[in-house]
């Protein structure tokens, strides 16, 4: 009966684990009856089949059905159901060796094996919910509730899940080799050794699926940050041009007007001259030639669409930062201000209001628009309201390490429908 328990706490462990690593994929129909199947195969398992005589073998099965309830329960891929198979095992192992190491340092405490004592039994009952409360909580607050935020799919890749159960596999090799030929439970130095090798392999195999996924995930949103930067340095270029063409068509204005005082077809030069003057209009001037392009672009477009947009612009204090950091920092900031002040329907609540002024040795830069919906941050920055993690908003991120690019920082807020955006530098 002993036997029996431990074979049904290794289940609970897997099904724990399992559901967890499973929580943001799809069930399949007939779920209940799918998870019945799994638990049913674990009661025959545990019941008709003689367990002592198993030895060290006998918590395979549980892992055979463990890989089983995910490919059968969720919809998943051959590929997805061995990755999350195998960090599933992980964590279930790392809690395991956990609970041996204990059993190993205090075995009349908690060395249920060789023992008849009933109390030592339910204490070692005890000491295993306690490690699998730690190591669980763990997994989940390191990696499983950041899961939301990958696509699976592309992680499990034939190079990953070979690395991970080559290591594995290797791991139970030498466990059940030692525990087929060593004094397993007893307190000895290769006992010890053997169980922190089994926790070292499988935080590594952690490690290989989601530690360099992180680090893959922060490479790609550098990349598409130098994509944007590449992108707005040319729109950059673009938009200077444009500027300068209407500068040069702003003064000969005069020649359009003194052609009003001779020309018959006075109504042809009048609509042209009027054109020109809205385009003049428009222009901002800020004390800073690369925030005149960027705010005079973006005021035109705004007027075309209804949206109030005021600027207190002390330009001449941005000087310090490289004109591409100013066109893509000032370019996001708008146009995400703009994305979310169009969604208003009513138009006379569309408004942009943004502030950089000097305080002693700080300049500030302060943003505020209305918006419309929910805002949900992630590390301080709001998250893409597009619904495509993969492909947008990097452009908070971009703000953020242009600020920190130059030892400033980035704060933001959003309450009673209005977004905020603070961003301080440090300056002379």
């Amino acid at each position: 009966m002993h036997l029996v328990s431990i074979v049904f706490i290794i289940a609970v462990e897997f099904g724990v684990l399992d559901t967890l690593f499973c929580m943001r994929i799809e069930r399949k129909s007939y779920f209940g009856v799918r998870v019945a199947l799994c638990a049913g195969l674990i009661v025959l398992y545990a019941v008709c089949v003689p367990l002592e005589k198993m030895r060290v073998f006998f918590h395979l099965p549980i892992i055979l059905i463990s890989f089983l309830y995910i490919g059968l329960c969720y919809r998943n891929t051959f590929r997805t159901t061995l990755y999350l198979g195998i960090a599933s095992y992980s964590v279930q192992r790392i809690a395991s060796m956990l609970n041996s190491l204990v059993t190993l340092v205090l075995p009349d405490q908690f060395g249920h094996l060789n023992s008849t004592s009933s109390e030592v039994r339910l204490w070692s009952y005890a000491i295993i919910v306690l490690c699998d409360a730690v190591v669980f909580f763990t997994a989940y607050f390191a990696i499983i509730r950041h899961m939301q935020h990958i696509n699976i799919g592309k992680q499990a890749t034939a190079q990953v899940l070979l690395l991970t159960g080559i290591v594995l596999t290797v791991n139970q090799i030498t466990s059940i080799t030692i525990d087929l030929y060593g004094d397993v439970y007893s307190t000895t130095v290769t006992s010890m050794i053997e169980y922190i090798w089994s926790i070292t392999s499988c935080v590594l195999c952690l490690f290989v699926q989601f530690g360099i996924r992180s680090v893959s995930e922060k490479d790609r949103a550098l990349e598409v940050t130098k994509k944007i930067i590449a992108e707005k340095e040319q729109q950059y270029k673009l938009s200077k041009s444009n500027i300068d063409a209407i500068n040069r068509k702003c003064h000969d204005l005069k020649y359009q007007l003194a052609a009003l005082q001779r020309d018959g077809d006075k109504q042809k030069h009048i609509d042209e001259a009027m054109q020109l003057v809205d385009s003049f209009d428009s222009a901002i001037h800020t004390g800073n030639d690369t925030l005149d392009v960027i705010f005079t672009e973006k005021n035109d477009y705004c007027k075309k669409h209804d949206i109030t947009f005021v600027c207190m612009i002390d330009g001449a204090k941005l000087n310090f930062m490289e004109v591409t950091d100013q066109y893509v920092m000032f370019g996001n900031i708008i146009d995400n201000a703009i994305h979310a002040v169009r969604k208003i329907e009513d138009h006379a609540k569309r408004s942009i209001y943004i502030d950089v002024h000097a305080e002693k040795k700080l300049l500030l830069l302060r943003t505020e628009n209305p918006f419309v919906g929910e805002l949900t941050f992630s590390d301080g920055l709001p998250r893409t309201t597009t619904g495509d993690e993969f492909n947008h908003g990097f452009g908070m991120t971009s703000i953020r390490l242009i600020a920190e690019k130059y030892g400033g920082s980035v704060n933001t807020r959003a309450e009673d429908g209005i977004f905020y955006l603070n961003v301080l530098f440090p300056i002379n």
